[in-house]
């Protein structure tokens, strides 16, 4: 199979999901964070007593299957234009891997924001959470993951309007996923409460170096492209 690398073959393949289908997910995603927010808290009094914080819990596991499958999207991103995806899934299916990460790592961002609503241990109000910088647990960190969501938004509305924009400024738009990974990183590394925990900390490494060394692998095939 010829890579996909050209426009026309970006073009034809149509995203996973229809765009109402995205904007179902991502409402679905958001009413269900504020239905936990609601019932969480006596919940988890009711089945295991005071002093347990389940929010707290959840929203560690959900922000970092949401940095995993953030991480996953910029990788099958990059094994497109390195034409690397042809060994492995194949070109259509790294696509289609791609657009569902980026979702899902949405997804489980807003879910993962929402949900510190519920958190007794650092409280937050919904304007906090909206506003980039304004949390009063490490503002700048805090603020950068935010930042990271936003990005996500116009990246995966881009795989709709990939036409409409032209190459130029589709590349623009889908550059934000690079931002929207580093800026999460260093959410997680900064911000987050388990970077302690040695596993944790290789997970950031391995997932960090491995995005530096496909992204040095791109720019060496574009310059003996270019060459």
């Amino acid at each position: 199979m010829a890579p996909l690398t050209n426009s026309d073959e970006f073009d034809s393949l149509q995203p996973f999901f229809s765009l109402l289908n995205v904007l179902a997910i991502l409402v679905a995603t958001l009413l269900g964070a504020f239905v936990a927010v609601l019932v969480l808290p006596t919940l988890t009094r009711v089945l295991f007593g005071p002093g347990v914080n389940a929010a707290w819990d959840l929203t560690r596991v959900a922000g970092l299957i949401a940095y995993g499958l953030i991480w996953l999207s910029v990788v099958f991103g990059l094994l497109i234009t390195n034409r690397m995806a042809t060994l492995w899934p194949g070109g259509p299916a790294a696509v289609d891997l791609h657009q569902f990460t980026s979702l899902l790592g949405l997804a489980f961002s807003l879910f993962h924001a929402i949900l510190l609503l519920a958190d007794s241990y650092v409280p937050y109000t919904l304007l906090q959470i909206a506003l980039p910088f304004t949390s009063e647990y490490r503002p700048v960190w805090v603020g950068l993951g935010q930042i990271a969501i936003y990005l996500l938004i116009p990246v995966i509305l881009s795989f709709y309007l990939r036409r409409g924009l032209g190459p130029t400024a589709w590349r623009l738009i889908h550059s934000g996923s690079f931002f929207a990974f580093a800026f999460i990183t260093a959410h997680g590394l900064l911000a987050g409460s388990d970077t302690m925990n040695l596993a944790i900390l290789s997970f950031y490494a391995l997932t960090g170096l491995s995005v530096c060394f496909l992204m040095i692998y791109r720019m060496l095939v574009l310059t003996l492209v270019t060459n």
